[in-house]
C-alpha cells in the first residue's frame, strides 16, 4: 500500500514537470494565445467547432485542437497554432486528461462546460471522480467560466472564481443566457435564446435536442468575448458536421 501511495503522490509532480518542459521546448506558445478549453461528457467537439467558426469572423486562422491525449501533443499543436499567427486556440479536453494536469501553468482565457452524463466512478486509477477532474480546469481562474446551469454538479464548478465573470446558460429563469424554446428537425435544430435582454434565434445542422445546449454554450462564450449576434448566428450555422 505504501508503495502505491508513494507512486500516486509522485504522478502529479511528474505531469507538472512535463508541462514545464514542453512549454519551454515549444517556446511557451500559450503566452500569446487566448486559450479556450471546452470540457464535458457530451458535445465538446461540436461546441468547439461552433466557437472556431464564430471567432473566424475576427480571426480567420483560429486554431482548433480536439482532445489532446498527452502534454507533448498539446504543446506541439499549440505551437503550430501560434506559428499560424492567430490569437485564439480552442481546445477540447476529456476529464481524465485534465486530471493529468495537462493545462498546468497555462493561462486559460475561457473554460466551458457542456452536458454531463451520470457520474462515473473515476477517471484516474479510482482516485478522482470525473466531476473533480473537470473542477481542476475551473479552479485555474480563467478569465471567463461558462457553465451549464442545469448540470447536476453545477454547484461544484460555480464555487471557483473567474477573473472577469462566471456565466450560465440553460432553460432556468436565473440562467444568464436563457433558452426560451427550441425545435428539432430532420436536418437540424433551432433555438430562441435571450442574453442581457436581447432575444434572437440560432440554428445548426446538428440534429438533436442536446444541440440546443451546445448552441447556448457557444453563444454565451462568444458573447462574453464580445462577439456580436451576427458573428454568433453565422458561426453556429456555418458548422456542418461530417456525415
Amino acid at each position: 500500500m505504501a508503495k502505491n501511495s508513494k507512486k500516486s503522490s509522485l504522478k502529479p509532480k511528474l505531469q507538472k514537470a512535463k508541462a514545464k518542459f514542453f512549454s519551454t521546448y515549444y517556446s511557451n506558445p500559450a503566452k500569446d494565445l487566448k486559450i479556450i478549453v471546452v470540457t464535458g461528457d457530451l458535445g465538446r467537439d461540436i461546441v468547439a467547432h461552433y466557437l472556431q467558426e464564430i471567432i473566424k469572423s475576427k480571426d480567420p486562422k483560429t486554431g482548433l485542437i480536439i482532445d489532446p491525449q498527452t502534454t507533448s501533443q498539446l504543446y506541439k499543436e499549440l505551437y503550430q497554432v501560434w506559428r499560424s499567427g492567430t490569437d485564439y486556440a480552442v481546445v477540447t479536453a476529456q476529464a481524465y486528461t485534465i486530471a493529468r494536469h495537462l493545462f498546468y501553468g497555462m493561462p486559460i482565457y475561457a473554460a466551458i462546460l457542456t452536458d454531463s452524463q451520470p457520474e462515473q466512478a473515476s477517471v484516474l486509477n479510482s482516485e478522482i471522480s470525473a466531476t473533480d477532474a473537470k473542477a481542476i480546469l475551473f479552479n485555474k481562474e480563467p478569465v471567463f467560466s461558462i457553465l451549464n446551469r442545469e448540470d447536476p454538479n453545477y454547484e461544484t464548478f460555480a464555487k471557483f472564481p473567474s477573473k472577469t465573470a462566471t456565466l450560465t446558460y440553460g432553460r432556468e429563469r436565473d440562467a444568464d443566457l436563457r433558452i426560451n424554446r427550441s425545435k428539432v428537425y430532420k436536418v437540424g435544430t433551432e433555438a430562441n435564446i435571450t442574453f442581457k435582454g436581447e432575444t434572437y434565434d440560432v440554428a445548426t445542422y446538428v440534429t438533436s435536442e442536446a444541440a440546443v445546449n451546445f448552441m447556448a454554450a457557444a453563444a454565451l462564450a462568444a458573447s462574453a468575448m464580445e462577439f456580436n449576434q451576427d458573428a454568433i448566428v453565422d458561426g453556429i450555422s456555418n458548422y456542418e458536421p461530417k456525415a
